[in-house]
């Protein structure tokens, strides 16, 4: 049986629309590009692929186009307006923008609304609906990953164990039907021929995220005695000449491991994970902060008696309060000497009259700042530095950041 090797993908999406599920591309020997996931894969090696965007070339004996017209900015999914803008494909200005659409028939069937790229001895056309392809896999040329973005704090790596007992960790590249590409942590892509690697492991790259949260798409491993397992293969072990020796492991949304020979699987899907919660840094200089990805003011803390007074009070960061009166506030700020240190108290702002000057200021107590500050319910630094606390506070009015050490507050506002 040939090795199954499209089953999970690193890549994050890709998507043109919210609802698109782009993880990977497939490409055609005939010049076509499918963008989209593999969705089945069969033991006579034929590929299912569920694809939102397709870049379609057929010859132009074996295509009729039909229909073509301008149509309105209003008579267009959200898709193709997105695509034209994007592309600077409108003709016209204003309400009047049109982008040139026509209709494709082939042998199998008839594509509506797509954009025809190339015309004459190949006709070329861009396709923006989901729609699925069943395609040989002879006719692939190669299936490629975006690599994840910087920011990316989930997904899932790839663990290729060699015949010479090498080990190699990265994110998914590509493969063909000879070699296997992955993206390595230091940006280096590594190459193997298919037959060298005989194990391949997946790995959650979020250690306090749950692995179902960090895959974009589930699992599917139908056997030939009829029976399913759904979860996300960890492992594919090709480490026996026998594929009776051979074996997946799947794990299921409960944390039970199922273990399926090779020999008995007869084919592998998948399907959208719900579950699928990614998670994205930012990438702060030294001294910035963002207050629920809101950017601050800081202001000066002027020690007056018993009291740390703000010496200006800035209305930039306002938050709305939660109905239950328990409002998240994320803080996240560069840290690059530790990771999870709580560098900032959160205390609640309060009026202070100084009857010697006749005006009201606003400040915090040395006393409030001893008992009633709020401390962060979580707090964590990731790859890039960035340390993320966040903490629950109740009630409403100004509160304020506060930074004993270099004597700097940031105000912000629930309300």
């Amino acid at each position: 049986m040939k090795k199954i090797l499209s089953i999970m993908v690193a890549a994050l999406a890709i998507a043109g629309s919210a609802e698109a599920v782009i993880v990977q591309k497939i490409y055609l020997k005939d010049g076509s590009v499918l963008s989209g996931y593999i969705q089945k894969q069969d033991d006579n090696g034929n590929l299912t692929i569920h694809s939102d965007v397709a870049e379609i070339c057929l010859k132009s004996s074996q295509a009729t186009i039909s229909n073509e017209k301008n149509y309105t900015e209003g008579e267009l999914d959200k898709n193709w307006v997105e695509w034209a803008e994007k592309n600077e494909a409108f003709e016209g200005t204003g309400n009047q923008r049109t982008l040139y659409l026509a209709d494709v028939t082939s042998k199998s069937k008839t594509v509506a609304k797509v954009k025809i790229i190339e015309r004459g001895e190949l006709v070329r056309y861009l396709e923006m609906s989901p729609d699925i392809y069943t395609i040989p896999w002879k006719d692939v040329l190669a299936i490629k990953g975006e690599k994840r973005c910087k920011t990316a704090l989930s997904g899932i790596n790839r663990i290729f164990q060699l015949k010479s007992g090498m080990e190699f960790e990265g994110q998914y590249a590509e493969e063909t039907d000879s070699l296997l590409t992955l993206y390595l942590n230091n940006g280096i892509r590594q190459s193997f021929k298919i037959n060298d690697v005989i194990k391949y492991t997946f790995r959650p790259i979020n250690p306090n995220q749950d692995i179902f949260a960090q895959s974009e798409l589930l699992n599917i491993v139908k056997t030939k005695n009829g029976n399913e397992t759904k979860g996300i293969i960890i492992e594919q072990n090709y480490t026996s000449a026998k594929d009776s020796e051979n074996y997946f492991l799947v794990q299921q949304p409960s944390g039970a491991i199922q273990s399926i020979k090779v020999s008995d699987i007869l084919e592998t899907r998948k399907e959208e994970n719900p579950k699928f919660d990614p998670k994205f840094d930012v990438l702060l200089k030294e001294g910035e902060v963002l207050i629920n990805r809101q950017e601050v003011v800081m202001t000066g803390i002027t020690e007056k008696g018993e009291n740390s007074v703000l010496d200006s009070l800035s209305e930039k960061v306002v938050i709305k309060k939660d109905p239950q009166n328990n409002t998240r506030v994320t803080v996240e700020y560069r840290n690059a000497n530790g990771a999870n240190i709580e560098a900032y108290q959160v205390v609640k702002v309060n009026k202070i009259e100084n009857k010697k000057e006749k005006k009201t200021m606003y400040g915090v107590s040395y006393r409030d700042l001893v008992n009633s500050t709020i401390r962060p319910v979580s707090i964590e630094t990731s790859v890039n530095h960035t340390t993320k606390a966040e903490y629950i506070v109740g009630g409403q009015g100004t509160f304020a950041l506060y930074d004993a050490k270099n004597k700097k507050a940031i105000p912000f506002i629930i309300k």
